[in-house]
């Protein structure tokens, strides 16, 4: 049987020249196929259904309908196919509506915001594509470029700055709270500042307005890094469960995964090559226990912080790691880049 690893794309566009040339940039780019090229919204939602398909492309103006309104559709029926709205038009408020989203009403965000311009080849789209899976969204610097100037820009106090890359790093209103050790009702306050300060209007309850806010203060400072980032090396032998919390952890920018291995000896080895911040460690290994892992590498390097984890919790296991030096013992489903941070901040 041949594995197909190609990047299948949907896409539906009713100016024929336009989506012909879109449908080329994606044929000649390595592993990426076109699953159908459409000028049909109808079409393209049955092809949604039935195939396989990991990205879509709409064109924003269609004959009779607005391609966020068939985006979103084409969402609801399968959640985890990211969907990038294209235009020559340049909107912040355009923006703010592909990134807002009311669950409760059955309409879904929608990933990406690409210029049609921008289309040139088949690895821009893999890149836009990437960002999506690690950040969840994608915007494209030329819309914040064009609404900023980068020119006539308010500048922000020290607060509102500290408060300004927290939200750059996608931390929750909760987490910036214990971060700069300020109520969450002052944090709702400096993020109203924010959003003005950044000329950002619309209704204040939707959450696309965050999104464009981030991508807007990394565009502005330059994507500066935190200080006080922190390096994380995973030991888990199941290459699914790495894969997933490299992912989780990836969109916590204040932690950045330096290492992976497979086996308590490699993960050793690994910790004195990387000298990581963090090391997360499966308590059942291929070769030794998570407990002893713990106890090697404590031994080696005592200033690094352990979290140990585990499908499942038991007296026994919480003695064990507290008696193996741990920081921490959490259930792999806990595992999220404010719950790692957060502890081994703390300690």
């Amino acid at each position: 049987m041949i594995m197909d690893d190609s990047l299948h794309v949907l896409i539906l566009d009713d100016q024929y020249v336009q989506r012909e040339g879109i449908a080329r940039v994606v044929e000649d780019a390595e592993a990426m196929k076109v699953v159908a090229s459409t000028d049909s919204p109808i079409h393209a939602i049955e092809t949604l259904a039935r195939e396989k398909v990991d990205l879509v492309l709409v064109d924003l103006v269609l004959k009779r309908e607005r391609g966020t309104a068939i985006g979103r559709e084409m969402r609801s029926i399968k959640p985890d196919v990211p969907v990038i709205i294209y235009t020559h038009e340049k909107s912040m408020i355009l923006a703010a509506d592909i990134f807002w989203s009311k669950k409760e009403a059955g309409q879904p965000a929608l990933q990406g915001y690409l210029l049609t311009q921008s289309i040139t080849g088949g690895k821009t789209l893999r890149q836009v594509y990437d960002q999506i899976q690690t950040t969840g969204y994608y915007i494209d610097p030329d819309v914040l470029e064009w609404h900023y100037r980068l020119a006539e820009f308010d500048p922000l106090t020290g607060r509102e700055e500290q408060c300004a890359l927290l939200v750059a790093e996608g931390i929750s209103n909760r987490d910036i709270s214990q971060t700069m050790g300020i109520s969450e009702h002052r944090v709702e306050n400096l993020m109203s500042t924010l959003y003005l300060k950044f000329r950002i209007l619309g209704d204040p309850g939707n959450p696309g307005r965050r999104v464009l806010l981030a991508e807007a203060i990394r565009l502005l400072y330059g994507n500066r890094e935190r200080h006080d980032r922190m390096t994380v090396l995973i030991i888990d032998d199941n290459e699914d469960q790495r894969s997933r919390i490299k992912r989780i952890l990836a969109k916590d920018r204040r932690l950045v995964v330096v290492a992976e291995a497979s086996s308590g000896k490699d993960g050793l080895r690994a910790t004195l090559d990387h000298t990581p911040d963090i090391v997360l460690v499966d308590i059942h290994l291929p070769d030794i226990t998570g407990f002893q892992v713990t106890r090697q590498i404590l031994s080696r390097t005592p200033g690094v912080k352990i979290i140990l984890h585990s499908t499942e919790l038991s007296r026994t296991y919480s003695d064990e790691a507290v008696q193996s030096g741990a920081a921490a013992l959490l259930m792999k489903r806990e595992i999220t880049g404010s719950s790692v941070f957060n502890l081994c901040h703390r300690v």
